[in-house]
């Protein structure tokens, strides 16, 4: 990881304009990531450019600066020395606008910065480490080799990519260098009662009327190891809210006693050809990101994605079925 870094490091002292995004539909460690690194680069003089195809979701409107960052590459002045994708494993999954722009004679260079183990990229540079309990680590670890001092917005930002990626310090992610370096920024001046309410106790009424149509969908194996639970559109419309809103709702099967694999099936696409994003989430008995990659998709062993289509019975019985036979 050293020579990654050492390398990130020379390029950004060689780069004047720099723009930086992360995946769509994004959560605490992506935005958090993104802002942080801008915020950083900004103060040694770089031009910086914020960008997320899906914006920021209303429960992340806390984070400081997160109103710089641009829903549209039409309106940005390139060309850009580097392009970062943070928190993501490709170019793709910052959308398909990033993904365009990046080939393009726009980004001289495209920098991968990511936790999670699986990539498919053509970057010119990857930085993976799964070790890490948040991308936002990798960008504390940037900032300290280009020797920039973390103020109070830079820590705010990386404190809330730990605590989004740990499940406020829950999840098996967590380990010495993330409770050390959550010390320091709790020290620069981050308020970490502050960031645990913006997250938790912040929601939306409309996001609890979605879960309550949600939570009567919730199915569980007859040997109680797997659990899932779907969206559809018909409940989007019902409860005027979108996919952002279903952040944190897999949980719910998750939290279930005896499961190891939950899942959350998200209907996107059109009605007549209904997409299925399906999100997995693993108490560390399953590789979940195998089984993500064997449908096209990504992540690490707690935590994956992918997307299939078809009817939502289709799709559970094919993800359920390749779950099986990993837990067998």
């Amino acid at each position: 990881m050293k020579n990654e870094i050492k390398k990130i490091q020379d390029l950004i002292e060689q780069s004047k304009s720099i723009l930086i995004t992360s995946h769509e539909n994004p959560d605490g460690d992506a935005l958090g990531s993104t802002l942080s690194l801008g915020l950083g680069l900004h103060k040694i003089g770089k031009e910086i450019t914020l960008y997320n195809k899906d914006g920021v979701p209303e429960m992340l409107e806390f984070l400081p600066h997160s109103e710089n960052i641009v829903k549209s590459l039409n309106s940005v002045s390139g060309p850009f020395d580097i392009a970062f994708a943070v928190d993501c494993t490709a170019t793709s999954r910052a959308g398909v606008e990033f993904e365009e722009y990046a080939k393009s004679e726009n980004c001289k260079n495209v920098v991968i910065i990511d936790h999670h183990q699986t990539t498919g990229s053509d970057a010119n540079i990857h930085l993976l480490d799964e070790g890490a309990s948040s991308t936002g680590i990798l960008i504390y670890a940037i900032l300290k080799a280009l020797d920039i001092e973390l103020d109070k917005d830079i820590a705010e930002n990386i404190y809330t990519t730990i605590v989004s990626d740990t499940g406020s310090f829950s999840y098996s992610n967590t380990n010495s260098d993330t409770l050390r370096i959550a010390a320091e920024l709790v020290d620069i001046g981050v308020e970490p009662s502050k960031i645990s309410q913006a997250i938790y106790e912040n929601e939306p009424l409309r996001k609890l009327e979605l879960y309550k149509l949600a939570i009567p969908t919730l199915e569980i194996t007859e040997d109680e190891t797997i659990a899932s639970i779907y969206v559809d559109k018909k409940m989007f419309n019902e409860t005027d809210t979108t996919r952002q809103d279903t952040e944190g709702l897999v949980n719910i099967p998750r939290s279930i006693k005896g499961v190891y694999v939950a899942m959350l099936f998200r209907q996107e696409g059109q009605e007549s050809d209904p997409e299925w994003k399906v999100s997995l989430r693993s108490k560390g008995r399953v590789n979940v990101a195998k089984i993500a990659e064997g449908f096209g998709g990504g992540g690490h062993a707690r935590a994956a994605g992918c997307s299939l289509k078809g009817s939502i019975q289709e799709v559970k019985s094919r993800v359920i079925s390749s779950v099986k036979e990993a837990l067998a």
